[in-house]
């Protein structure tokens, strides 16, 4: 069996690239007789400095034996830090019990490298030392935990697409099987009518004839049953990947949420602070640490929407939209953002016949429109202008339009556009940007129903229309209200009497970042717990206002927690808000289900948060 021959290598080349442009770590996928298939990322300081020189190339060809001969011994996986300096890592592709090949990554850090000793190790072989060390700082620092997780998941895609590429193989020999089956069937259909025609004389031979060619059937149908088995096999394994690869990007998106929530947290606090107000040069570098957290914020969260669309478990919630209502919202939002090169957002046009209502999912046609206005702001040219118009679809929609008048996108990057991560080489320019925007924009679009294209011209500019359904139901969801200043939140809050909010969270970072904020309100106090077990002890001694509760706790988790409170009489008429990392929508639906009040996610936002532990306060005792 031979990788080359069951793998599909042009797939798991762009899985790899994009492997590198998220972590930074170089990849590597060869078969057993060496033959590199695929190759990404490699770092500078290995291509042109370690592997050219003949005292340090050496030092490489001793870190790939080891590696190789480790992988022989049957080990899972192996790490080894070269006599370089830099870190490779090895694990076995294994395909049905099979050892077909290796999957390589490296030229990494576990920790910040010794600058110093790299420079000597420059002049001890020779090398430039400004190109040697501005190479090492290329270098990326991963943690072992995460090269660990990496190199597990790595190697089960890798082993997954093999073996399903293997199974594809099977399954186009086990159809040349049937159909040479089949021409023999023919054959001997044809070899039957002959012996009809001598029945007279041959009909003992009929017979045994007629038996062979029932035997031969059943095997036939038997084949069929196996492929049939087969390809259930097969759909249940890419099901179980699905399944496995959903996980993973729950579990990391729960492991960046967290830290996340600490620096946007302070953040907020630091921008909107009364006691202690910041000046402006303070307040332009806490912005542009907001500004960089949101960023990376709508990177997880749009990579967990395309996950949740390829998987088939994105939610919708169809209902009839107040047309303009939505657009008015839009234009507030797109108008808020830091705009390029002062560009200017008119007004929305409206055609008499628009009609008044759409169907469709609020929360994700707004996503589909911010994203489309956005865009044609950020790609737009200096001083440019954004024109957005509402106008009478085909087939009873609404069109929604938007037009920039920037560079617009050469004939042959059209086919890309809606392609995920490819960004038509804005990539090499200051804006940012993921790449897979448009991609969820156009799922969501026909997800609800609707139709999605653009019109570009070199020069001229770009425009996007989205068709989604109209609504004759007279009911209309109304639109959400643009967030409050977060200064003027705090000031309500701390116009209140004395109140008592209790936080059960284990994380110490997250318990400091309630503290700051708490402390923002002089009329509220804070008390705390690790654990939801001693949660429940200080919730029925001290009768908070409101308690927040964590989901993700050691021990008892945050929805068994509720139920405890619940079912005590002492707390059962304290409301309850959930704030945690785990977005999951399953896990988010529990919690509602269960009691709370609010699910709300981290990162905090703080503006949201202060309104409803006001509104809590606010209700009359239960």
């Amino acid at each position: 069996m031979k990788l080359s021959e069951i793998l599909p290598v042009a797939h798991l080349q762009r899985l790899c690239e994009e492997f590198t442009t998220l972590t930074g770590a170089v990849t590597a996928v060869l078969d057993l007789e060496g033959n590199i298939l695929v190759a990404t990322g490699w770092q500078d300081i290995c291509t042109r400095f370690h592997r050219v020189h003949p005292g340090t190339a050496s030092r490489c060809h001793e870190s790939d034996t080891e590696l190789a001969a480790s992988l022989d011994q049957g080990q899972p996986y192996n790490v080894y830090k070269c006599r370089n300096g830099l870190v490779d890592a090895a694990m076995p592709i294994v395909v049905r019990g099979q050892h077909v090949g290796n999957f390589f990554t490296g030229q990494f850090f576990f920790e910040q490298p010794d600058a110093a000793a790299f420079l000597a190790q420059a002049r001890q072989f020779g090398f430039r030392d400004e190109d040697y060390l501005a190479a090492l700082k290329r270098v990326p620092v991963l943690s072992e935990d995460r090269v660990r997780l990496m190199m597990g998941f790595f190697t089960l895609v890798t082993n997954m697409i093999a073996s399903m590429g293997l199974a594809n193989e099977e399954l186009r020999l086990q159809g040349e099987e049937l159909g040479r089956a089949n021409t023999t069937l023919a054959a001997e259909v044809v070899e039957r009518k002959r012996a009809e025609e001598e029945l007279q004389r041959a009909h003992d031979e009929l017979e045994e004839r007629v038996l062979e060619r029932t035997r031969s059937l059943r095997d036939a149908l038997a084949r069929l049953e196996r492929h049939q088995d087969e390809l259930r096999i097969a759909k249940e394994t890419a099901e179980s990947a699905n399944r496995a690869k959903s996980d993973f990007l729950s579990s990391m998106s729960h492991e960046l949420r967290t830290p996340l929530n600490a620096i946007l947290g302070f953040a907020q606090i630091l921008d909107s602070a009364i006691s202690a107000p910041l000046d402006d040069k303070q307040r332009f570098r806490v912005q542009q640490i907001m500004k960089g957290g949101n960023h990376l914020l709508s990177l997880i969260n749009e990579v967990l929407d395309l996950a949740r669309i390829e998987s088939g478990v994105l939610t919708l919630s169809v209902e009839p939209i107040e047309t303009k209502a939505l657009m008015a919202e839009v234009l507030e939002l797109t108008r808020a953002f830091t705009t390029r090169g002062n560009t200017t957002v008119h007004d929305w046009t409206v055609a008499d016949n628009v009609a008044g209502r759409v169907r469709a999912d609020y929360m994700r046609l707004k996503q589909v429109l911010l994203n489309l206005t956005s865009n044609a702001v950020k790609y737009n040219r200096p001083g440019g202008t954004v024109h957005l118009a509402a106008e009478a679809g085909s087939g009873g929609s609404v069109r929604f339009v938007v037009t920039d008048d920037g560079p617009g996108i050469p004939p042959e990057k059209h086919s890309q556009i809606f392609q995920p991560f490819n960004r038509l080489g804005a990539e090499t320019t200051e804006i940012e940007g993921t790449g897979v925007g448009l991609t969820i924009t156009k799922r969501m679009v026909e997800a609800m129903d609707g139709r999605i294209g653009f019109d570009t011209e070199v020069g001229r500019g770009t425009t996007f229309w989205v068709e989604v359904p109209a609504s004759e139901d007279p009911m209309a969801a109304p639109s959400e209200a643009v967030e409050d200043n977060a200064r003027d939140v705090l000031r309500v809050a701390a116009a209140g009497a004395p109140r008592r909010l209790l936080y059960v969270e284990d994380n110490p970072v997250n318990l400091q970042l309630m503290r700051d904020l708490v402390s923002e309100l002089p009329d509220f106090t804070l008390a705390s717990a690790p654990t939801a077990e001693a949660g429940i002890e200080v919730a029925a001694a001290t009768q908070p206002d409101v308690i927040v509760l964590d989901v993700n706790l050691p021990g008892m988790n945050g929805i068994e927690a509720l139920g405890q409170l619940k079912a005590n009489p002492r707390t059962s008429h304290i409301p309850v808000i959930a704030l945690s990392a785990n977005v999951n929508p399953s896990v988010i639906r529990r919690g509602l289900e269960a009691g709370f009040l609010h699910y709300l996610a981290k990162p905090l936002d703080i503006n949201l948060f202060l309104r409803i532990v006001v509104e809590m306060c606010s209700r009359p005792p239960a």
